[in-house]
């Protein structure tokens, strides 16, 4: 009985670091297409002219 509660916590803590290393993986994604829009943004910018 005690073995089983071990290993469910075990199994339980797995789970969450798997969950905050995907939450992680999503945060890096989001931040590099930002990056993207905005560097290809900027260039648009750059080859009309700037912020007139």
């Amino acid at each position: 009985m005690i073995e089983s509660k071990n290993d469910a916590s075990r199994n339980l803590e797995k789970a969450l670091q798997a969950l905050e290393q995907a939450k992680q993986r999503v945060a890096n994604e989001k931040k590099k297409q930002n990056e993207k829009k905005r560097k290809a943004e900027n260039h648009h910018k750059y080859i009309m002219g700037g912020t007139e």
